[in-house]
């Protein structure tokens, strides 16, 4: 997988979660939110080279 499809797919899916979550109620809430931080901070690694899988530049 290349580093910018997966910096774009974490980030859409942690977009998405996020978007969800604002009209989610109870424990749903809390995982999607949860679930988005996870997306968000995958990203992050793999914008800086710290992806626990290699990635193509």
């Amino acid at each position: 997988m290349k580093r910018s499809d997966a910096i774009r797919f974490h980030s859409e899916e942690a977009a998405s979660c996020n978007s969800a979550a604002a009209s989610a109620s109870g424990p749903a809430r809390s995982q999607l939110r949860e679930l988005a931080a996870d997306h968000q901070a995958h990203a992050d690694m793999a914008r800086h080279g710290e992806y626990p899988e290699d990635l193509e530049d």
